[in-house]
């Protein structure tokens, strides 16, 4: 009798233990060689931090602070790792972003939240962050990035300040710590599943909500997207993970009405209370003044023509137009609008063969040396000028033109965008085009911007 008791619990152990999520059969994702300590990731993590809010206006309204922050803590319970100090913040932004900085400062925008259909979604992405911070992919790249400039495979530890500096690492969006590749991507995609399915969340609405944000590319979304590269079958490699887990739990949590709560905050009269808050020139300037038209009226000029918003207007002076808003200059500063100038640079090749068709090659580089002096030319005059992206291609009056995109201080305080276009005539002068606005409202002057350089007519 006491043989067949003990043969039937062992059975029914047996059967609860196949019926339980396999461990074993989990995927295992291990962080990668770095040079920095977990400790460094978090000094590291802190010292961008900074920098950050000291660029962006960080929500402030309590309510949807708790709410990110309460989101966030249920999903780290479940992070595998070291214990880092995570901490969730908003930034009043109408883009489509996050940042996960080293050490556990996960960023996100309120337009991503606002673009949330659900909270599950949601918390799919900041899950798919978390993994990025428990992989430590940020110090990874920039481990990977040192080394190549000491030339060498045997560097031991290094301190934070020594690295930061000799690569020139500052908060930036197109920093090192955010280059993603598609393999951090795929790993993030998995420690990711893991940490949804033990917080009972649904791990497969993570690839809806990213593939919603990929299906729909816009100004607001690009960032995002450059250092999150999209990678092929995502959606297929988070359900064989949960299929390796032992299938979705049960008691799965659902949406949240906190969500629906926190986006009415977020868009509605609290997020203009928090920008008001967040702008110290908030007596000086109303932004909403600034606004361009949709409206385009033809502006002439003897060496040039273009369209711009009929409630901007052009001003000119001997050397340069500018196409802004009444508002738009603070403090002698340009905050919003556009410049319109040219450069000599410097060197006898510029200016020689650029309308020969067989000399594209040489057409690129010349160019990209003219932009890198004019650059450089701005730099001296505004040392806090950085280079957030360059290189990009486009026309203008259907000649090769270059895009660079700056970052540098704006005279309303905080950090504007400076979205530079360079192209190179025959004369030999580099003619170049800076629309600017600040950092947090620059997605809704960037289409007006495309639109006046892309309406540009030189007259020969």
């Amino acid at each position: 009798m006491a043989s067949k008791s003990r043969t039937l619990i062992i059975s029914i152990a047996a059967m609860l233990l196949l019926s339980l999520p396999a461990m074993a059969d989990r995927t295992s994702v291990k962080a990668g060689w770095n040079l920095f300590t977990t400790q460094q990731d978090v000094e590291m993590g802190r010292e961008l931090a900074t920098e950050l809010e000291s660029q962006m206006p960080i929500v402030n309204d309590s309510w949807s602070n708790g709410y990110i922050a309460a989101l966030g803590s249920k999903l780290t319970a479940h992070a595998p790792g070291s214990r880092f100090p995570y901490q969730f913040k908003i930034i009043n932004d109408d883009s489509v972003n996050s940042y996960a900085l080293p050490g556990g400062f996960i960023y996100v925008t309120s337009g991503l939240i606002d673009a949330a259909p659900t909270e599950p979604q949601l918390a799919g992405l900041l899950a798919h962050q978390i993994a990025h911070v428990v992989l430590r992919h940020g110090t990874q790249e920039v481990s990977k990035a040192y080394n190549a400039e000491q030339n060498t495979t045997g560097v031991g530890r290094v301190a934070v300040a020594t690295a930061m500096n000799e690569l020139n690492i500052a908060f930036e969006p197109d920093s090192i710590v955010f280059k993603n590749s598609a393999e951090a991507e795929r790993q993030a995609d998995v420690l990711a599943t893991q940490i949804m399915y033990d917080a009972r969340f649904d791990p497969q609405q993570m690839p809806v909500f990213l593939q919603t944000i990929q299906n729909e590319p816009t100004n607001s979304t690009v960032e995002f997207f450059r250092n999150h590269p999209a990678v092929a079958n995502r959606a297929a490699r988070v359900r064989r993970e949960v299929q390796n887990m032992g299938g979705l739990p049960r008691n799965l949590r659902g949406d949240s009405p906190d969500l629906r709560k926190t986006q009415d905050r977020l868009r509605g009269e609290a997020a203009a209370s928090i920008r008001d808050n967040n702008n110290p020139n908030n007596g000086d300037v109303d932004s909403r003044d600034n606004l361009p038209s949709s409206r385009m009226v033809t502006y002439r000029g003897r060496d040039i023509e273009f369209r711009h918003p009929e409630n901007w207007r052009v001003t000119e002076d001997r050397d340069s137009l500018t196409i802004a808003p009444d508002n738009g200059f603070v403090s002698d500063g340009l905050a919003y609008g556009m410049t319109i100038a040219a450069f000599e640079p410097q060197g006898s090749s510029f200016g020689q063969g650029l309308n020969s068709p067989d000399n594209v090659n040489n057409r690129t580089t010349t160019l990209s040396r003219a932009t890198d002096q004019l650059v450089a030319d701005l730099r001296r005059s505004n040392p806090n000028m950085r280079v957030v992206r360059n290189n990009d291609q486009r026309r203008v009056d259907g000649q090769n033109a270059m895009v660079t995109e700056l970052s540098n201080d704006s005279p309303l305080g905080g950090r504007e965008t400076d979205w530079l276009v360079t192209v190179l005539r025959p004369d030999g002068l580099l003619h170049y085009f800076i629309g600017v606005a600040p950092q947090r409202e620059f997605t809704q002057y960037a289409p007006t911007f495309d639109k006046i350089v892309s309406s540009v007519r030189f007259n020969d």
